[in-house]
C-alpha cells in the first residue's frame, strides 16, 4: 500500500469538525493535511461533501494536479463522481479501443445519474469524438453525430463549463469548423485557465487549425500545469512542435511519447515524417520498419483518415514522406 488517508471525527452540539491527512507509507512523509467544520443540519449531505473534497485533494495530489479541483463540481452526486473517476482513470492510460470503451461505459453510468452534468455530458462527446476519429465502434458520421449532440448538450446545461467548450471545441474540429473550433477552445483555456486538459486539447485544436505556435504554448503550459500528465500529452506537444517546424524538439517529443508507451506504435508515424523531411533517411526508414512491425495492419489511406489537419499542401507533403520512407499506401 503506497498511501494512507487517516481521518478523526469529533461531535461538539449541533457542529462537526473532521480532520483528515494522507499519508506517504514509505516514510511516513505527510503528503496533505486539512480539517473540516460542519454543522449538523444533514449529516448524509455532509458527508457527500467531504467524500468529494477528500477524493479531489488526493487526486490534485497523485494524479490529476490542481485541475482536479476544478472538477469538484463535475457532479454532486458521490457515485457518478466514482464512476466520472474511474472513466478518467481509463482515458489517462492510453488511446487505445479498449481504454476508451471502458471510459465511456463508466462516464455512461455516471451521466444516467446526473444527466444534468455538464461535465460529464461533455467528457462522453470526447470518447464519441475519438471514436469518429479512430474508428473504434459507431461508423465516422454516427460517432460525430453523437459527439456533438452531448457538446451541444454539455453547452446549454451551463455556457460557462470549461468541459464544453473543449468537447465542442473538437467535435468541430473533426467536421472542419476550424475557426469556430479555435474560439471554443481559446474560451474553454480562458474559462479555466488551472487545467492541463483544457490547455491540452487547445494544442490539438489549435495546431491543427494552423496556430501551430500557439498551439506550442499551450502544450507546454499543459505540461506544468499537470506533472503527472499521460504520455499522450507528449504527442500532442510533438505535434504542434512539428507543425511550428521546430524539428528537434518534435522528435525528442516524440521518441519520449514512444518510450512511455513501448510497443505501441504512438508517435512512430510523426517521428517517419520529420526524419524523411528533415533528410535522415535511414533513420525514417528504420523507424517505418518498427512501426510495422507494432502496426503491421497500417496503411497510409487509414492513417489519412484520422487527421485533422486544415492545410492539405502540409497533409499532402506528409503522406509523400511516408510513402518515401517505405510505408504502404493501401
Amino acid at each position: 500500500m503506497r498511501y494512507i488517508l487517516e481521518g478523526s471525527v469529533r461531535k461538539s452540539g449541533n457542529r462537526i469538525r473532521i480532520s483528515a491527512q494522507l499519508i506517504d507509507a514509505r516514510d511516513g512523509t505527510h503528503l496533505w493535511a486539512e480539517r473540516y467544520d460542519r454543522a449538523i443540519d444533514d449529516i448524509f449531505a455532509i458527508q457527500d461533501e467531504i467524500t468529494l473534497v477528500l477524493a479531489t485533494e488526493m487526486q490534485v495530489k497523485l494524479t490529476e494536479g490542481e485541475q482536479a479541483r476544478l472538477r469538484y463540481t463535475t457532479t454532486t452526486n458521490v457515485e457518478a463522481w466514482t464512476y466520472w473517476a474511474q472513466g478518467l482513470s481509463h482515458f489517462r492510460q492510453s488511446m487505445s479501443k479498449e481504454k476508451m470503451h471502458a471510459a465511456r461505459l463508466c462516464w455512461e453510468k455516471a451521466l444516467a445519474l446526473d444527466p444534468t452534468s455538464a461535465a460529464l455530458n461533455g467528457m462522453l462527446s470526447s470518447a464519441h469524438w475519438l471514436d469518429a476519429r479512430f474508428g473504434w465502434w459507431d461508423d465516422r458520421e454516427t460517432a460525430l453525430a453523437k459527439a456533438r449532440m452531448y457538446a451541444h448538450r454539455a453547452l446549454e446545461l451551463d455556457p460557462e463549463n470549461a468541459d464544453a467548450f473543449t468537447a465542442s471545441s473538437i467535435a468541430l474540429t473533426m467536421t472542419g469548423q476550424y475557426d469556430e473550433a479555435v474560439a471554443h477552445a481559446r474560451r474553454a483555456v480562458e474559462l479555466a485557465p488551472g487545467s492541463a486538459d483544457a490547455a491540452h486539447f487547445a494544442s490539438f485544436v489549435l495546431a491543427s487549425a494552423g496556430y501551430a505556435k500557439e498551439a506550442v504554448g499551450e502544450s507546454k503550459r499543459a505540461m506544468a500545469l499537470n506533472p503527472n500528465y499521460p504520455p499522450y500529452y507528449l504527442g500532442n506537444l510533438g505535434y504542434a512542435l512539428r507543425l511550428a517546424g521546430q524539428v528537434e524538439e518534435a522528435i525528442t517529443a516524440f521518441k519520449a511519447y514512444d518510450a512511455q508507451v513501448p510497443g505501441s506504435g504512438f508517435g512512430l508515424t510523426d517521428l517517419v515524417i520529420l526524419y524523411q523531411q528533415s533528410g535522415q533517411l535511414d533513420e525514417a526508414k528504420q523507424t517505418a520498419e518498427r512501426f510495422l512491425s507494432a502496426r503491421p495492419d497500417f496503411t497510409i489511406t487509414s492513417w489519412v483518415k484520422t487527421q485533422t489537419m486544415r492545410d492539405a499542401a502540409h497533409l499532402e507533403a506528409d503522406v509523400n514522406a511516408l510513402r518515401s520512407a517505405g510505408l504502404p499506401l493501401s
